[in-house]
């Protein structure tokens, strides 16, 4: 397993928002994570990528432990987290985003060849490289902000809920360039409210309720599920 997590318990604001959270992730799977407003998906993901610590528990990326470990090493060592605000640098170019990415974790040589990886995958990035991020529409932001974490080359991208506050006809762009992603060889965690969508493109998923897994399995098992269908499709 490239991530596995291990009875974690982590509290946000003292009060316990995932409690004894065991989940896999492969290498080369897509993994979607689904739940209800607060059942803590978003504090799951933080967890891993260091913003968060643990009460008790482990996470293992690669083999190594890394729970309790700061973000930036996190990132460096492979992991990288796209937050349900995506913390773009508003005021700068989409250039300098995207090149922030590079400049932190990589060296000279690194910082141009990542581009071309994220053109591929959203060419509208390239039409707007000197236009300031705060001017982008929602799901232009949400493009940026995904390939800036591209940009560090992770094995593992986790992904907080990327459809939220996009036009329609954007969101298929973003679940299309997921699949491009996991094919390009990058392992995906997802956090995602369209669940139908989202289990359309995964291999398995888990579902919280109340800071706990109730349901696992394969993408189809977990659309099959009764309690899902109801909860979640309306059906």
């Amino acid at each position: 397993m490239l991530l596995e997590v291990r009875d974690v318990t982590t509290a946000y604001q003292g009060l316990v928002a995932i409690s004894n959270i065991s989940l896999d992730v492969a290498e080369g799977e897509i993994v979607a994570v689904a739940g209800a407003n607060g059942a803590g998906k978003s504090t799951l993901l933080k967890t891993i990528a260091g913003s968060e610590r643990a009460r008790s528990g482990t996470v293992r990326f690669d083999g190594s432990q890394i729970e309790g470990e700061p973000g930036h090493r996190i990132t460096a060592a492979g992991i990288a987290y796209v937050p349900e605000n995506r913390r773009l640098f508003p005021r700068l170019a989409v250039r300098d985003n995207l090149r922030l990415g590079s400049y932190l974790f990589r060296g000279k040589a690194d910082r141009e060849e990542p581009l071309e990886r994220v053109f591929g995958l959203f060419p509208r990035l390239k039409e707007r490289l000197p236009q300031r991020a705060e001017t982008l529409s929602g799901g232009e932001q949400q493009m940026l902000a995904i390939a800036r974490a591209l940009m560090t080359r992770p094995r593992l991208l986790m992904l907080d809920e990327p459809s939220q506050g996009i036009a329609p006809k954007l969101v298929d762009e973003i679940f299309d360039a997921v699949v491009s992603i996991r094919q390009s060889g990058t392992t995906v965690l997802i956090v995602e409210q369209r669940l139908s969508e989202c289990l359309a493109i995964s291999d398995r998923g888990y579902v919280l309720q109340t800071g706990r897994i109730v349901i696992q399995g394969s993408a189809q098992e977990i659309l099959d599920h009764t309690d899902v269908r109801k909860a979640y499709l309306g059906v």
